[in-house]
Order: C-alpha cells, then structure tokens, then sequence
C-alpha cells in the first residue's frame, strides 16, 4: 500500500510528520515498524482493537503528543 504526503495547511503537521517517518528509508524503518504495529495493535489480545486505540490516544494524551 502506498501512502501519499497531505498537507492540511498551518498548525496540522503532526500527522504529516507521522506519515513522512514511515516513508523515510521503508526498508529500514516504515516497513518493519508497520509490521509490529499492526501485530501490537490487531493480533490475538484479550483486549479489544478499540480498547487498544484508546490506550494508545491515552497515552499520547500523558505524553502531550498532540498525534
């Protein structure tokens, strides 16, 4: 899948940011981090995908991380 770089105009570059580490150097970053992330947050759990999600905003939230 191919991502493509949008930008969302001033104050709104945090996803974009996001977006630009994945597409840096793939074979060594975007590519194999995407691949845990995807297990961390949709393989087997006892918790659900939602309650992942909010875990994780939660913990963006305590680490004034604004993604």
């Amino acid at each position: 899948m191919r991502l493509s770089v949008i930008d969302h105009g001033p104050g709104a570059d945090a996803p974009v940011d996001v977006v630009k580490t994945l597409l840096y150097r793939p074979e060594l970053f975007g590519a194999p981090f995407s691949a845990v992330l995807d297990t961390a947050m949709r393989g087997p759990s006892d918790w659900s995908a939602g309650e992942r999600e909010l875990f994780a905003g939660f913990t963006s939230l305590l680490n004034q991380c604004p993604f």
